[in-house]
Order: structure tokens, then sequence, then C-alpha cells
């Protein structure tokens, strides 16, 4: 039985809850100042993967997980219209989406799908992701369902190694992305 979409925002936020740990309030980091800059606007810090140069206004300090949660859900599970999806593929996407904002995100997921890249997971990009699902797994991962999520994932790893930033972070992305890969699957 596949889970519901409720099942599956919460499976997403119960993964990100380690990965992103607790309050840091280190003054190198970028995302813990309000403008997105070190040494410039307000030191707020991040807590649970919510920054302050993403959201000035939140006291982040103070951010309860239930806070957190109800960002991730409006401002990137709703943005790739996770409810509408597949649950392996709406923790896919929202985890990219986490990662690199909406609409990258849902580029990505578009190109991978060979519809326009709109940044919008509308009924065109549904329908193709449909389509791509019916398909028997081209290899022999047992349905085309693991075929969408398993390459998706390597278009994540691809994208993220293409980043300038890739050398610092490697290693965590590496073991984020393998991990979302197989939590995802367990949910169809």
């Amino acid at each position: 039985m596949t889970a519901s979409p409720r099942v599956a925002f919460a499976a997403w936020c119960d993964f990100l809850a380690p990965t992103e740990g607790g309050f840091s309030n280190d003054v190198r980091d970028p995302g813990n100042w309000t403008s997105g800059k070190p040494g410039i606007g307000t030191l707020k810090g991040t807590k649970y993967g919510i920054a302050a140069s993403a959201h000035p206004d939140v006291d982040i300090a103070n951010l309860t997980l239930e806070q957190a949660d109800a960002l991730r859900k409006s401002e990137y599970w709703d943005k790739v219209n996770g409810d509408a999806l597949p649950p392996s593929v709406a923790f896919m996407l929202a985890d990219a989406a986490y990662g690199s904002g909406p609409y990258v995100a849902a580029s990505e997921f578009q190109a991978m799908l060979g519809v326009a890249q709109d940044g919008d997971v509308g009924a065109e990009t549904i329908g193709a992701l449909k389509a791509a699902m019916a398909k028997p797994s081209a290899y022999a991962l047992g349905s085309g369902l693991a075929d969408v999520v398993t390459e998706f994932a390597s278009r994540r790893l691809l994208f993220e190694a293409g980043l300038g930033i890739w050398s610092v972070d490697e290693g965590g992305w590496t073991r984020r992305l393998f991990h979302s890969v197989v939590l995802a699957l367990a949910l169809a």
C-alpha cells in the first residue's frame, strides 16, 4: 500500500530532523545572517534547516519543530505540488527543492521527464510522470516509479557535483541523497 501525501510529508520532515540539526549561530555561515552575507545584517542563526537569510523575520533561536515543518510545507512541499505526486516522488522532489529551491528542483525534474522546464509541477509534468511510471523498469528495479526516483537522484548528484561548494559538502550530500532514495522508495 502506498503512503498518503500526509504520511510522505511527515516522513520527509522526520528525515530532515537529524540531517538539519538544531540551532547554529556560526558567524562564518552566510545563512545565519539576515542578509545572507557574513557580518552584514543581524546574526540570527539557523535551526532545523530554517535559515535567517531566507527568513529574516523569524525568531530562529526560539523556532519550534512544528513551525519549521509548517515552513517546509508551504515553501517546499506545496511549491512542488507534493500532495498531487506519488509519495516517493514528492519526497525526492521536496528534498531537492529544500536544497536548491523549488524552481530549480522542478526544472531538473521536468528536464528528466522531457517536458517544458517552467518550474511548475502541473498537469503536463504530472502526465509525463504517469507515463514514465507506467513503463516497465529499464533496470529491473521492479517498477517505472523506481526508475523515476533513481534517475532523479542520479541527476541530483550530477547537479550537486557541479556546484562550486561540492568539495566542502560532497560526503554529506552524497550520503543524504542515498538515504533519501531508500526512504522515498519505502513509501511506495
